[in-house]
């Protein structure tokens, strides 16, 4: 069983899990906030917020004391499109005839922010980035409980991250046509994990410990309609986080049902108790 020990997420709406709840239900009432995000810049990448927003989430994470051992962390990377900001720019150089900028092609791998931070967060332990097809959350908790039967690691940190692009709002058109409010959006959402076992729930009135109990692939559907769930790849992982604080504060009752979709079909039920 897995529990969560940290969340972390970034976004137009900052770095608050109030600020992202309040900004998703913005999105599925079809306002229309900012879905881009004005970040400091890493030196040596350019042109997009895809590193930028993985770096400061690894940081917000160092900074909290959370993690126990660096050495012994594995970090996992999970995005449906990656860099399309930068994919789209060296692609438009191409086409205008400029010449090639080396750093977009370094800079496009996934995971060369996870080694730019590795050095000095210290950073030593297994790295990953993967691509998945709508059901982040699944394929990260799959692969993070993978992770956590090695020797060498303790906590598992998992990392879903989404751009706002043009390119990604025509492919989510082209992946899922009946769910219109499916938007692309700059975020980043984070859970740092760990294994536990035997009898570990707990009833104080110390903050609750939250794991997650159990994943389910789901047979048949829900009802005749789809939720509204306007966070493109990283829906489930933004249900869980948000599902998670609320938990922190008693402000649901235990256990909560989180609901991962893939694009065009398909979901996982992932069962969260305290």
């Amino acid at each position: 069983m897995l529990k969560v020990t940290a969340t972390e997420c970034l976004g137009p709406w900052g770095h608050s899990i109030e600020g992202l709840a309040d900004y998703s239900d913005m999105l599925r009432a079809a306002e229309e906030p900012s879905r881009s995000i004005d970040i400091e810049p890493v030196p040596g990448f350019i042109e997009s917020a895809f590193n930028p927003m993985v770096y400061q989430i690894l940081k917000k994470h160092v900074d909290s004391g959370m993690i126990r051992s660096h050495q012994k962390l594995a970090i996992l990377l999970g995005s449906a499109f990656g860099d399309t900001a930068t994919a789209d720019r060296a692609s438009q150089n191409l086409l205008q005839g400029k010449v090639h900028n080396p750093l977009l092609f370094y800079q496009s791998v996934p995971n060369s922010i996870l080694g730019y931070a590795s050095k000095p967060f210290g950073f030593t332990g297994m790295i990953s980035a993967i691509s998945h097809f709508g059901n982040g959350l699944v394929s990260l908790l799959d692969l993070a409980a993978i992770y956590m039967d090695q020797p060498d690691v303790e906590q598992v940190l998992v990392i879903g991250v989404e751009l706002q692009s043009s390119r990604s709002d025509e492919l989510l058109a082209e992946l899922a046509p009946s769910e219109p409010s499916l938007r692309s959006c700059d975020h980043a959402i984070s859970l740092l994990l760990e294994s536990v076992e035997g009898d570990v729930f707990s009833d104080t009135d110390e903050e609750p410990y939250i794991y997650i109990e159990a994943v389910e692939s789901l047979t048949e559907p829900l009802g005749t309609e789809l939720p509204v769930r306007p966070f493109a790849g990283n829906q489930g992982l933004v249900d869980l986080v948000i599902a998670v604080d609320q938990l922190k504060k008693r402000e649901v009752a235990t256990p909560v049902i989180i609901y991962d979709y893939e694009f065009g079909g398909g979901c996982h039920a992932i069962k969260l108790s305290q």
